[in-house]
This record gives structure tokens, C-alpha cells and sequence, in this order.
């Protein structure tokens, strides 16, 4: 049976350590989702670890969608523009909506999370079937569930504010290592570069080589092109504030 411990959730969540009004509600509703996809026994050959990221992803995409805090919005708007279709893999059905709760959305989210690991085709039934069990458990909850304010606010940054340069910098962070929008490509890169961190590590013998790792996470975070489409997390942050306030 799959479990999702309260840090397996709050680690992803923008303002973590701190603990916002809402996190135990999605963290209810995660391990909800979670149950649901045990009893269903759809793709039950993918380990618990994946299958979890799935969920916490899934949360993650819901939680924006309810706050219209930017990142979906985003990344549909520019893909429409780019090829056409809010989605890559999906064609526009009649019952899409831009912005708003979707089975297609659910079976992207599912398919990006897994995918780097699992090779899962987008159109494998099972993915179907399990984005419609995840939607008819989320869309009943969809007008009422609570809204994830701290993640509106983290967006309010203004880049060109000298003042701002920290919030910006934890904006960046958290998108490119925790949220569900980068975290699929982040992971992939830190596995890149496991070598040099080992390395880091060994050369360090006693002392702390945190401040390098640190450095190190930076640099990954600065060069590496991430995403459901292949940005910067600098143009990520531009494009997604620039939603925000259009």
C-alpha cells in the first residue's frame, strides 16, 4: 500500500519548513487519491516511490489550478501557442477547458511525472482510466477546496525590485527542485551530476560541504532547461508572473 507522510508532502509545498492553512487538507486529499489508486489496481507494476511523486504532482497541479496561481496557466498557454494544443500528446476535446480541472490535465501531470522512468505510453488505457478515478474524486471538491494563498503570494514578486532578489531566488528554487511543474527534469539533472557531488563530498573529508553542494545545486538550477517545455527556470518565473498579472 502506498503512504504519504506529512514531510513526503510538505517538503514540495513553497514555504516549507512553515506550515500554511491548508497543507492538511491536500495532505487529505493526497492520501485519498492515494487509497483510490491502491484499490483501483491500475499500474500496479510501478513502484510505491513513483507512484507517490505521481500523487504529490497531481496535488500539486490541483493546488494551482484552484489558486489560478500561474504555473499550469502557463505552460498551457505557451504550448497552445507553440503547437497548437494546451497539451502535448492530447488533442483539444470537447469537453477541455482552459485553466480548469481536466482529465487530460491529469493524465499529462501522471504520464510527465512518470515517464522519465517508467516507459509508459500517453495513451496506455490504464493512464486514461486512472486520470478519470483521480478526476471524479478531485472535481467533487473542485469549488470547494480551500485556497493555497501562500502560493499566490509567492508569485507576487517583482523581478525588476533589487529588494526582491531573495524572494525571487527561494521563487526559483522551490519551482525548479519541489514543484511538480520542474521536479520530474530537476531530479534527472541532480542524477547527472551525483558524480560531482560524491566528489565534492570526498574532497571535503571533515568539513562541511554543504556550502558547495549548496553552489553546486545553483549551477545545476541555472544551466539546465526543465519543464513540460524545455525553459530556464528564469523564463519559467518571467512567463509564469507575467500570467499572474495579465
Amino acid at each position: 500500500m502506498m503512504e504519504i507522510s506529512a514531510r513526503d508532502f510538505m517538503e514540495r509545498q513553497p514555504t516549507w519548513p512553515m506550515v500554511a492553512p491548508t497543507d492538511k487538507y491536500y495532505l487529505a486529499l493526497a492520501r485519498q487519491l492515494a487509497t483510490a489508486w491502491d484499490e483501483s489496481l491500475l499500474l500496479s507494476d510501478i513502484d510505491d516511490e513513483d507512484r507517490r511523486d505521481a500523487v504529490l504532482a497531481v496535488i500539486g497541479y490541483f493546488q494551482d489550478i484552484v489558486a489560478d496561481a500561474g504555473l499550469w496557466r502557463t505552460f498551457t498557454t505557451l504550448h497552445q501557442r507553440e503547437h497548437g494544443t494546451p497539451l502535448p500528446h492530447y488533442k483539444r476535446s470537447e469537453e477541455y477547458v482552459d485553466y480548469e480541472l481536466n482529465v487530460d490535465d491529469l493524465r499529462m501531470v501522471l504520464h510527465y511525472t512518470m515517464g522519465l522512468h517508467h516507459r509508459l505510453d500517453p495513451h496506455d488505457p490504464q493512464l486514461l482510466a486512472l486520470a478519470q478515478v483521480f478526476f471524479t474524486l478531485l472535481d467533487e471538491v473542485y469549488v470547494t477546496a480551500p485556497v493555497a494563498v501562500d502560493l499566490q503570494l509567492l508569485l507576487d514578486v517583482d523581478l525588476n525590485d533589487e529588494n526582491d532578489a531573495s524572494r525571487t531566488y527561494d521563487l526559483a528554487y522551490w519551482l525548479f527542485w519541489k514543484s511538480y511543474l520542474m521536479r520530474p527534469w530537476a531530479e534527472a539533472a541532480a542524477a547527472e551530476a551525483h558524480p560531482e557531488a560524491q566528489r565534492i563530498i570526498a574532497s571535503c573529508g571533515d568539513s562541511d560541504a554543504t556550502p558547495l553542494l549548496h553552489d553546486l545545486n545553483d549551477r545545476i538550477m541555472a544551466r539546465t532547461a526543465a519543464g513540460p517545455l524545455p525553459l530556464s527556470v528564469g523564463r519559467w518565473i518571467e512567463e509564469i508572473i507575467a500570467s499572474a498579472n495579465s
